[in-house]
Parts: structure tokens; sequence; C-alpha cells
């Protein structure tokens, strides 16, 4: 019988790659469900001081985050399906799949902001918002770093 460790290191990756999917899926759900009400014009983005580009885009732009990471996946499945990783890679792997769950958290995050901008409801968001947001996806990609590059 194998040993918990042993069980727990061929479980990680396909886990992980599953949690990565479900928060893909919910990110899609989001804003399918959302976006029957988003305006016509969107901000084509939010500048580092929080407020939106002069530059507006149609709101079917707010699908590419999707499809891209959608893309992302299945690229990285296919990659892994032909060339599986070795055991001490799984980790770093792993961690990956964690960082895409949290981009997709982070889009969504970022496409109400968007929707907030475009119906102005606000005219700014705040920095240190925008920083907390993105901070467990720079925490996570740094230990990632940090784990691949000790091995």
């Amino acid at each position: 019988m194998p040993a918990a460790d042993e069980v727990l290191a061929r479980m990680m990756l396909p886990v992980a790659y599953g949690i990565a999917v479900v928060a893909t899926l919910l990110l899609v759900r989001h804003l399918a469900r959302r976006f029957p009400t988003v305006p016509a014009r969107v901000p084509m983005s939010i500048r580092l001081d929080g407020r939106p580009s002069k530059r507006t885009v149609a709101r079917r732009w707010l699908w590419l985050a999707p499809l891209a990471m959608g893309a992302v996946l299945a690229l990285l499945a296919a990659v892994l399906a032909i060339d599986p990783p070795a055991p001490d890679q799984r980790l770093g792997i792993a961690l990956v799949f964690v960082v895409l769950a949290e981009v997709a958290w982070l889009a969504a995050w970022t496409f109400d902001r968007h929707v907030e901008l475009a119906r102005k409801m606000t005219y700014r968001i705040a920095p240190a918002r925008i920083l907390r947001a993105c901070l467990p996806v720079i925490l996570t990609a740094a230990v990632a770093v940090a784990l691949t590059a000790r091995t």
C-alpha cells in the first residue's frame, strides 16, 4: 500500500488543475450572469492610480480574460499529458495552477470594477484596493518562483 505522502504527491497536480478549471468556469458564469446589464462601452483598462483609461472598448472584450485562461489551461493540460513532470517539479506546477485560479478571481474582481467605472458609480478605484486584490496572485507567484528556483 502506498504511503500517504506518495498519494498526496500524485494527486496534488490533478487537484490543483481542477481548482484552476473550476475558478475559470466560475469566472465564465459570473461574466455570463452580469453581461446583459453591462453598459455597451467599458474602460479599456484601469491605470495604476485607479482611474479608468480614456479609451473605451465594446463590452464583448470582457470575454477576453476567460477565453485566454481557458486556452492557457488547455495548453498546459496538453503539455502535461504529453510530457508528465518529474516528481520534484509537481509542487511548482501545482502552484502555477493555484496562481491561475487566483487570476480568475482577480479577473472577476476587475470585471466588476470596469462595470462600476462604466456606469459612473465611481470615478476611481483606490490604488490600495487594487494592490490588495493583486496581493494573493503576487505572493503565490513569488512562492512558486522561490520553490522552483530552490530545486
